[in-house]
């Protein structure tokens, strides 16, 4: 998109009429340049496979501008596939459903488009009606494995709006959100869910202890099924969590002075961890010791 624009914004001015505050070492620059860009052939007698290759490397926004500018190009940005997988690659949850999607009638994909765009901007303001936008037009169902999909898979959620949803309004498709997860071969507890609970930050979202206690419930049962190897219940994984957060917490109150020392939080842990060894306690004693609390 570079390359395109630069030719473009050669075609939009004359360099010379960049204004007085150039000096002259800038306006030989600008010159030269636009001397080089000159050489170059109308974007307009590109042939079409060409044309289509750099439309195909567009954004939405780019796309819709390109048909504006150079007008042999208006109908070839109307183009199904190029707006398809502009779907595709801004939400991943349309690669899992292609076939459905395909199945229906749609006007033109750049349609699809806007009806996601639009689905996702009245998520950001009410979650419920996002939703309910996406089931209007047939996009998602109403089963709750298919709506954890499609907010597991969209990464331009607002963190906030999608916290309030699963935990407030929609606690069976939280369910099928963490089964989303995979935590297989992932031997550090603490890294694992310190990144799991990026997706739900307690002070952005205002969690409270009644809410992230069933987030580390969810988190502690995935965690023990994909890791068998590691021989962790469920009810063993959700203790050594709680002592994370503790842990975390004791070291960053500002209240707190005489904070938890190894063998504290060793004794103190292996008390509702039977079977763990003192030396897997300790490695998450330091985990949390160097890089910091699990709870932003």
């Amino acid at each position: 998109m570079g390359a395109v624009l630069a030719i473009l914004s050669s075609q939009a001015f004359n360099p010379i009429e960049v204004g007085e505050q150039k000096d002259d070492q800038e306006k030989k620059t600008i010159l030269r340049k636009s001397e080089n860009k000159a050489n170059l052939p109308p974007l307009s007698l590109l042939p079409q496979e060409v044309a289509i290759k750099i439309l195909s490397n567009l954004t939405a926004t780019e796309l819709c501008l390109a048909g504006c500018v150079i007008s042999p190009w208006s109908d070839m940005t109307e183009d199904d596939i190029l707006w398809f997988n502009l779907v595709k690659s801004e939400w991943k949850y349309a690669k899992y459903v292609q076939d459905r999607i395909l199945e229906q009638s749609w006007q033109s994909f750049k349609k699809l488009y806007l009806i996601m765009d639009e689905a996702q901007l009245i998520f950001s303001v009410n979650p419920l009606k996002g939703i309910e936008y996406l089931q209007d037009h047939r996009i998602l169902s109403e089963d709750a494995s298919d709506i954890a999909l499609y907010l597991h898979t969209t990464e331009k959620l607002r963190k906030e709006e999608l916290c309030n949803y699963l935990l407030q309004h929609r606690p069976d498709v939280l369910e099928d959100y963490v089964k989303l997860e995979d935590y297989s071969n992932q031997s550090v507890l603490p890294n694992v869910l310190r990144n799991f609970l990026t997706k739900f930050p307690a002070k952005q979202c205002n969690l409270d202890k009644e809410q992230l206690g069933l987030l580390l419930i969810k988190f502690s049962l995935r965690y023990s099924e994909c890791n068998p190897q590691a021989g962790l219940s469920q009810d063993i994984v959700y203790n050594i969590c709680c002592s994370l957060m503790l842990l975390g917490y004791d070291f960053t109150h500002p209240l707190i002075k005489n904070k938890m020392s190894k063998r504290e939080f060793i004794r103190n842990t292996r008390e509702v961890t039977p079977g763990v060894s003192n030396d897997y306690l300790g490695h998450m004693y330091d985990n949390i010791y160097l890089i910091g609390p699990v709870v932003r």
